[in-house]
């Protein structure tokens, strides 16, 4: 199967985007104990959760991996537009 151009460039830039903040989150303790603390509270969530009726527990799940995948798309969009944002200001100024 061959892939589209823009399947390529999205796999590029999520690529990007999960290695700068896999190097942040090593260089920085404060992200490190932030990460640490969703994991922590995800344990904990899911400890609190389990004895919910079903219903509830989808609920509350479908909720938690919409909000996830809501700011992943926010954060691919806005390192995309951060990009463009940078061509446009070096055009601006004449670089490119």
């Amino acid at each position: 199967m061959k892939m589209e151009r823009e399947e390529i460039y999205e796999m590029v830039i999520r690529e990007m985007t999960e290695t700068a903040v896999r190097e942040r989150n090593e260089q920085s303790p404060e992200e490190q104990e932030l990460q640490d603390k969703v994991a922590r509270l995800s344990k904990e969530m899911q400890e609190k959760i389990k004895d919910l009726p079903e219903d509830v527990k989808k609920s509350i799940t479908d909720y938690v991996e919409a909000t996830l995948l809501a700011a992943d798309h926010d954060c691919l969009y806005l390192y995309e537009q951060g990009a463009k944002d940078c061509v446009a200001l070096l055009k601006k100024l004449g670089v490119l």
